[in-house]
């Protein structure tokens, strides 16, 4: 089955489920693993809190960092420790194809018609557009690097660099820097050729490369001068920049993407967890989150609430709108059909440094 954006919009046509009736029983309670740090203070302040007071079903927080190992182990032991995960489109697509997600009822979140179309998955509804930039140290050069292609020259800009772990964004990078066009980048890394040229590029940064996990470390790296230039995510270096932090940004080139509130199939607490969904598609609350984040709403009109400064560094709003966009449906599927082979391939090569 290939994965559709649109997917899950006839599912919209049933009826609407009342989800708005009176608080809960106090010993209700939602685990939501989201991606923890700063990131995760917001969700709790703008949605967490709130919803419980709104509901009263309690929120326990734990934190995901990525892959697709934690979801294995559900299907594997049949323990599913979280009622609602924010994760990226691979892992959600490849979940729903596996039946580790819900497929989603549209009908019982009622505010879903105010959702853009692509934050409309099957298994999936969208939280936030992610952008991802090269962030650099700014006391580390004379002159700043400009362009994608700075990034690989250990030669005019000689230091550490820190990239994400795993393949994801990587790859892409590298070939964007190779010269690539935005439009091509997954049809040549589903070429042999493309693949070696995207860890032929990688190859000349290779000696002074420092992978991240968190989102927050990059920021850390870069700011405390452990490495000097890195991948990073376009709202936690707003946020940093804000703070007086030692950075600056490329925007020559970068990606930007969707992660979705995926609901494991195992989950007892279905019903909370629409109820949680339903109301996370509020505009005013979504508009309140991008403030404090700079990441992208992805209800309707959300973006109407921000300043023009706010609205600059939103993806699909401001100057990250022309990048690309690495939760289309070509990318998706790319991903979900070539991960494991590429993430065995990808250890292989970081192991030989």
């Amino acid at each position: 089955m290939k994965f559709s954006l649109a997917a899950g919009l006839a599912a919209a046509i049933g009826g609407i489920s009342a989800l708005a009736g009176g608080p809960a029983m106090a010993q209700d309670q939602l685990t939501i693993a989201s991606w923890g740090g700063t990131y995760q203070e917001h969700q709790k302040e703008v949605l967490f809190t709130p919803f419980t007071a709104a509901t009263g079903i309690a929120i326990r927080e734990d934190n995901y960092l990525g892959g697709w190992a934690p979801f294995q182990a559900m299907a594997d032991t049949g323990t599913y420790k979280w009622d609602v995960v924010q994760a990226e489109g691979p892992e959600v697509l490849r979940g729903c194809e596996e039946g580790v997600f819900l497929k989603i009822d549209w009908s019982k979140i009622p505010n879903s018609d105010q959702l853009i179309p692509e934050a409309k998955g099957e298994c999936g509804l969208g939280v936030v557009t992610i952008g991802s930039i090269i962030i650099y140290n700014t006391g580390a050069f004379a002159a700043p690097p400009q362009k994608m292609a700075d990034f690989f020259d250990l030669e005019r800009f000689p230091g550490k660099r820190g990239i994400r772990k795993g393949p994801k964004i990587n790859l892409e990078y590298a070939l964007m820097a190779a010269g690539v066009e935005l439009d091509k980048i997954y049809k040549t890394l589903s070429t042999p050729e493309g693949l070696d040229l995207a860890f032929g590029t990688l190859d000349k940064i290779k000696s002074e490369l420092v992978t991240w996990e968190a989102g927050a470390q990059p920021i850390d790296m870069v700011s405390g001068g452990s490495v000097v230039m890195s991948i990073a995510y376009n709202g936690r270096f707003a946020a940093a920049k804000e703070d007086g932090r030692p950075l600056d940004a490329i925007w020559d080139r970068g990606t930007y993407s969707m992660d979705y509130w995926a609901v494991p199939a195992g989950t007892k607490e279905a019903d909370s967890a629409y109820k949680f969904l339903n109301f996370y598609t509020d505009k005013s609350r979504q508009a309140e989150f991008v403030k404090r984040t700079n990441y992208g709403p992805t209800v309707q009109g959300a973006e109407e609430l921000l300043t023009p400064e706010k609205r600059e560094m939103v993806p699909t709003v401001g100057r990250l709108k022309t990048h690309l966009f690495s939760s289309s449906t070509e990318a998706l599927n790319f991903w979900l059909d070539n991960y494991p082979s590429l993430l065995e391939r990808w250890n292989a090569w970081i192991s030989s440094k």
